[in-house]
């Protein structure tokens, strides 16, 4: 637990939820390896997943994922919750491979989506979101030639990166205070608080990015 967050439990304040670039400690070897080479894994990872939607072969790779994994230092932990959620989306997907095709597919897609997300899981837990946000910027340096801002690019996805977690944020703070009335089944409650904060959200910082004239 950081400082910051050990002040913010002591305060009674609920950290928002970080859902990229939390590393995870203690640090392995697969934190120092090179953003791009751990990217151009990934893209491999589903190139194969995709050519040859073999469920042997793609169960084989997330179980080579996880092994990796541990390897590194990453723990059960670090996984968990996230296998869980995975594990409810591929029921689904089972069941209806089950009713409308076969169970062969059904398993090829399954560890195709575990493997997948195995991969990018490893990504973000020891990656951090700078060190995300630097290889997109070398990735889209190209379009410089066609008079692309790669900068504005990169600032961009780092907004967005950072918007997706508050975001997140408000809407389980706009739960809490439904639940606090006793509004638990209106969507009305739950929503649209979360909808007009996240559009102050979004005005507040373009405000902050013109008063410092970045944007135009």
């Amino acid at each position: 637990m950081t400082q910051q967050e050990t002040w913010l439990k002591k305060a009674g304040i609920k950290a928002r939820p970080q859902l990229f670039g939390k590393v995870a400690h203690p640090r392995g070897w697969l934190h120092d390896v090179p953003t791009g080479v751990k990217l151009s894994v990934i893209a491999i990872i589903g190139i194969v997943a995709l050519i040859f939607r073999d469920a042997t072969t793609n169960w084989s790779m997330f179980a080579v994922l996880v092994v990796i994994g541990f390897t590194a230092r990453l723990r059960l932990r670090n996984f968990l919750l996230t296998w869980i959620y995975v594990a409810v989306l591929v029921a689904l997907i089972m069941g209806l491979q089950f009713i409308f095709g076969s169970t062969g597919s059904g398993l090829a897609v399954a560890g195709t989506i575990f493997a997948c997300v195995q991969a990018a899981l490893m990504l973000t837990l020891t990656t951090s979101v700078g060190q995300l946000l630097d290889a997109f910027t070398v990735i889209v340096s190209p379009l410089r030639f066609f008079g692309v801002s790669t900068e504005a690019i990169a600032l961009t996805a780092g907004l967005m990166v950072r918007a997706i977690s508050h975001i997140s944020g408000l809407l389980g703070e706009a739960e809490r205070a439904a639940r606090a009335r006793g509004l638990d089944s209106s969507i009305k409650a739950r929503v649209v608080p979360a909808i007009l904060r996240s559009v102050k959200y979004a005005q507040d910082t373009g405000r902050a990015l013109d008063a410092r004239g970045i944007v135009d």
